[in-house]
Parts: C-alpha cells; structure tokens; sequence
C-alpha cells in the first residue's frame, strides 16, 4: 500500500450555504453551459464554495479521481446520477447541468431516485418524511395506506446515505423524523399504531447508533434502550433481538467483555428470530468470546456464516433490519477477532485476503477495519505498514467524523516513542 496524503480533508457539517445568483449569470458558467460541459460548472461551483475536489468528493460520496475525471469532461459527466447528486449537494440550478427541474415527491418514494435524497438533511428530510406519510398533505391529518411502508423506505434511504456520507446533519434531523413518527403512534389505533411503534424503535435505535459513533456512549444507551421497549411493545422480535445487539456492541466499546457475551446470548434467546438477525448475534457473541480470549469464538463465526449464506434476500425498499449484512461483514469481524486473540500474522492475512471486496462495507466500517490492521502490523513488529494503514484509517476517520475509529488508533500509543507513530497519534488527538 502506498502512503495515505495527509493532508486534512475538511467537510462542511450542516448543508452547504446558498451560492448568490449572479454566479450562474457569469459569464465563466454560460461559456460552460453553451459548450454543454457539466463538469465545467461543478467546477466552478466546487470553487466558489471553497472546496478541493477530494473535499467535494467526500461529501458527495465519491472518490477524488471521479471529481477530477468528471471536472475534466470524461463519460462521468454525463451520468445523470453523479450530476443530480452533485447537483442538490452544490445548489446548482439543474437546467445548467442538463438536468430538468424536479421537486421532492408527496409520495412514492419506492420510485424516487435514491440520489434526490441523499443529500438531503433537516428540513428537507423533515418534509419528505410528512409527506411520505400524508401524501398530498390535504389538510385532512389522514395517513395514506403506505404510509408505514413509506417510512420505511425512507429509513432505509436515511441508513444508505448515512453509510456513506457521515452523521452529518442527521442527528437532529433524525431525533425530529423520530418525534414525528411518534406523534402519529400515540393517535393510531390497532395495527397502524402497533406498525408505527415497530417502525420509531428502528429510527430510535439508528438516533442511538448516530450517538456511539460521536462518541456519546450515554445518549447512545438511552435511545437503543428506548428502541428496545418499544420493540417489545410492538412484539416485533427481530427489533429487540438487534436493540441486544446493540446493546452488546456498546458494552463491547465501554470494555465489558461479559456484557458483550451475555448481551449477545440475550439476542439468541428470541423466538422467531429472522436468521440474519441471529446471524449478526452470533457474530456479536463471538467478539465478545474473542475479547475473553477464548478460542471458542470461532465455532460461532463459523454458525453466523452459514446463516448468511443460507439466506434467500428478497427484493424491497423498505428497511429490515439486517438487510445490508452480508458474509463479508462476519469475516471481516473474524478477522478483528485474531487481533483480539493476539494472531497477528493471521489477522493481517486474513486482513489482505478481504481487502479486494472491502469497498462493500460502508466509510466508518471500513475505517474501524484500518485501524485494527495497523495495530496488527504494528504489533507483529512492521511499523512502517502500521504507519501507512494508521493514517489511511485517519483519512476515513475524517472524512466521517466516526469516533468509533478515533478509538482504535488509540491503541496504538504502545508505539508513541517511534517518531512516524507519533506524529498520527498527533493527528488523531485532533479528532477526539
């Protein structure tokens, strides 16, 4: 692996301002318009909003050499996605990119472009969120048919655009999209009610998860307990089986290795458990055998990967729980478990071996996953390897503010003395 820059890239938290209209009249952007070069104008307005293209890159999700490639006038430019991405995120007016104007649905979010609505945060997802729900918003305060269903499909857009874009703006977005759903449960009646109090545990417990990864282990117990109650309220057992989980995930984080364990075996306990729910319990609990030092983990990663190749995935754009985690996700964790276990040289190996496919897991998981290797370099004695992996989880650590990584590049203050370690140890203290 080469070196990672270093150099910080810095993201704009909250929305980007709105640009003054006398830019798209200038005459920089109709030149680019008459030569019909969309990358052109993306440039111009990357600039005016003071942004590098890996800056750019990281807000919209894509990789630098993209940004360049499209700024430059390659076959990017002309994708409709990356532009309507771009397009929302910079505030351009979509008649200058090709695009025509659209505005944000009443309903149907099932077939709206995913991209409209990944940039979008607060206010605008607040709105999409009555809307999915009230349909034309006739005044009368009655919920549509699919109204839970389109909750659901929005959560399940609210999740994707967080895996790759970072908290971000969503905490108070999301706690006001839970408030919202929570007001129309306590004035349901029946299944609507009972659906609608399943469907706020699964935006409680994200809210919970958007605290861990800041690093607010408190408010992150608060909202997954809330999430759990009202799962068992709702009698929706793969939601309290997963609120377990994450229950154990966060004692795993404070350090309790047998609330990890006993979390995790809560988890299986449930009946009528989905399999790719018991799958990520299992998984839990072997990380939890795997921190106690036992060699038992194993056997239990061995069980969580034949549940997940065992599932047949249907087609939905609503949310499920579980409906991104996949075998790679259990062997990356097996992996994490050899670091635990003090394998080193296997850890890395297994480590490279899955390196090909880990751009199928999101930012933040990916940095978690950084930042163990470098310890595991760094402990079988190649420091230089340490070095260059450290600051690549550095990079991910910064482009999604996830404390989460922050908290494994700390454990690699054994190595401070040596002058390349302590200048990422430096680095990261910038992020705490």
């Amino acid at each position: 692996m080469s070196n990672p820059a270093r150099n910080a890239v810095v993201v704009p938290d909250g929305p980007l301002p709105v640009l003054p209209p006398a830019i798209w009249e200038s005459k920089e952007v109709r030149d680019a318009v008459a030569a019909e070069s969309p990358g052109a104008v993306v440039a111009l307005a990357r600039k005016a909003h003071g942004l590098r293209q890996d800056e750019l890159g990281t807000l919209a999700g894509f990789s630098q050499s993209a940004i360049s490639r499209l700024e430059s006038g390659s076959n990017i430019a002309y994708d409709m996605r990356v532009l309507r991405t771009l397009q929302r995120l910079l505030g351009i007016p979509a008649h200058l990119l090709g695009l025509s104007d659209r505005t944000v649905p009443v309903h149907g979010l099932e077939n709206m472009p995913k991209d409209l609505v990944l940039g979008m945060e607060g206010k605008a997802l607040m709105a999409l969120c009555a809307s999915a729900v009230f349909g034309t918003a006739n005044g009368t305060g009655v919920l549509t048919d699919n109204a839970v269903s389109q909750l659901l499909v929005l959560r399940r857009i609210v999740n994707d655009a967080h895996n790759w874009r970072g908290t971000g703006a969503l905490i108070p977005a999301v706690r006001n999209m839970y408030d919202f759903i929570d007001t129309l449960r306590r004035n349901a009646r029946g299944d609507v009610r009972r659906r609608l109090l399943g469907t706020g545990a699964m935006y409680a417990e994200f809210y919970g998860w958007l605290y861990e990864e800041i690093g607010d282990l408190r408010n992150a117990g608060v909202w997954t307990s809330r999430a759990l109650e009202q799962g068992q309220a709702a009698d929706d057992r793969d939601v309290v089986a997963y609120c377990y989980v994450r229950m154990s995930q966060l004692a795993e984080v404070d350090g309790d290795d047998d609330r990890v364990i006993g979390l995790a075996r809560a988890a299986q306990r449930e009946t009528g458990v989905s399999p790719i729910v018991r799958a990520m319990a299992l998984r839990q609990e072997a990380r939890g055998l795997a921190r106690a030092g036992l060699d038992a983990c194993m056997p239990r990663f061995d069980l969580a990967q034949s549940l997940v190749q065992g599932v047949e995935r249907t087609q939905s754009d609503e949310y499920s729980i579980g409906y991104c985690f996949t075998e790679l996700h259990v062997q990356m964790q097996r992996a994490a478990s050899m670091v635990d276990l003090a394998d080193h040289s296997r850890a890395i190996d297994a480590y490279n071996d899955l390196m090909p496919r880990w751009g199928a897991v999101c930012q933040w998981e990916q940095g978690v996953h950084t930042a163990k290797l470098a310890y595991a370099y760094a402990a079988s004695g190649d420091v230089d390897q340490a070095v260059d992996w450290g600051f690549a989880a550095l990079e991910l650590a910064r482009a999604t503010g996830s404390q989460l990584i922050v908290n494994e590049l700390d454990k690699l203050d054994p190595w401070a003395r040596t002058p390349a370690i302590a200048e990422l140890a430096a680095e990261v203290t910038h992020l705490r």
